[in-house]
């Protein structure tokens, strides 16, 4: 199905418009950007005050899951800028690099043809109010996403390109190690790429030559961490953030692996519905299948405990909205459970499948502090 170009256009320039309302209005509808962005304009002015110590002692200022880079980025803006609301504004600007990598992704994945009506997919990325947050409130949430969005697209072309580029593999790394300076987290898609490169590559030069780029561009953070002992993630992690900390236990994993495919799973409806009959053939279910569910369900009984008043990802929420307890939960984790079971059932034997399952795997990692929220799962 095709679109005029310019109908194309008007709808990209009226979202445009939209979050340029929303930043007039100071709009936050997901709630804690604000906030988020006050209380580190406090670490700004710690940093603009006594940099060197700062940065040395971050570990100790407890700012909550983020980075010195994003600090000192964040001052750098503000150095740069008249007053916050040009800073803001530039970020917002910014930000729109998410949608248009976003699009050129697609567009290699799918091969887009001009005026083809997927090329408003991205366009959901303007509804949602993580995204709008973030690039209204200088959210280093989008801050990321930009880099980690442009290392995907360089690995898509890479993917694409049967020459393999090595220009296109460095790209990659090189973004990607930006997206983590800013979130430590996104350091954890390091694994699925070298697992993907050493797949194709095996140990021809092209891969040392990736090990070696990984290694001079995580050597700062390894000397920062390591050597200078300025250990914020841990500092982060076990000291815990708004009462809650890094939890091994077993509960701490179904915890975790619950409520994050159950998120997961939300996401990923209307990518199954077109296929809905082909997952649900009567062959794709098996005896351990059933057997899985049954141990997954006992599980959740006896150790699942999220109390916390905020996260837990919108089907967590209705349990607790509409029952008063944990029962519906239990249902929708079920069902995830068993719905990608099945959708990874049909290509586990091959290449791809086992690639799909350590993506999944690497997301279930993502929210590794014991609060699970839905934007880092955001389209």
């Amino acid at each position: 199905m095709n679109i005029n170009s310019r109908n194309i256009n008007i709808i990209y320039l009226f979202l445009y418009f939209s979050l340029l309302v929303g930043f007039y209005f100071n709009e936050d509808f997901a709630l804690g950007y604000k906030s988020d962005y006050l209380n580190y304009r406090n670490f700004v002015f710690l940093f603009e005050k006594d940099f060197v110590n700062s940065l040395l002692d971050f570990d100790k200022l407890f700012v909550g899951f983020t980075s010195p880079i994003y600090i000192i980025f964040f001052l750098f803006l503000e150095k740069i800028s008249f007053n916050d609301i040009v800073a803001r504004l530039i970020i917002l600007h910014f930000s729109l690099l998410i949608p248009l990598f976003l699009y050129l992704c697609l567009k290699i994945k799918y091969e887009f043809k001009i005026n083809d009506i997927k090329i408003l997919l991205p366009t959901i990325i303007f509804f949602s109010p993580y995204f709008r947050s973030a690039s209204i409130w200088l959210g280093q949430e989008n801050i990321a996403l930009i880099f980690f969005s442009i290392s995907l697209y360089f690995f898509l072309k890479y993917e694409k390109n049967e020459k393999k580029k090595l220009s296109s593999i460095i790209l990659n790394t090189f973004f990607l190690a930006l997206a983590a300076y800013i979130r430590p987290n996104y350091s954890l898609f390091s694994i699925y790429f070298f697992i993907r490169y050493y797949f194709d590559l095996n140990f021809s030069y092209k891969l040392l030559f990736y090990i070696l780029v990984n290694i001079l561009l995580s050597f700062p953070a390894i000397y920062y961490v390591f050597i200078l002992d300025v250990n914020f993630i841990s500092a982060y992690l076990f000291r815990g953030h708004r009462e809650v900390f890094l939890d091994f236990t077993l509960s701490g994993f179904i915890n975790q692996f619950s409520i994050t495919l159950s998120i997961l799973f939300f996401y990923s409806i209307p990518f199954m519905l077109p296929n809905i009959k082909q997952y649900f053939q009567k062959r794709n279910f098996k005896t351990e299948n059933l057997i899985l569910s049954v141990i997954f369900l006992f599980l959740l009984i006896l150790y699942f405990n999220y109390d916390l008043s905020y996260g837990g990802g919108i089907f967590y929420k209705l349990s607790i909205l509409i029952l008063e307890n944990n029962y519906l939960f239990y249902i929708f984790s079920l069902i995830s459970l068993n719905a990608f079971i099945l959708i990874f059932s049909a290509s586990i034997k091959g290449k791809e499948g086992i690639f799909d399952i350590i993506l999944l795997l690497t997301h279930i990692l993502l929210e590794m502090d014991g609060v699970f929220y839905h934007e880092t799962y955001d389209p």
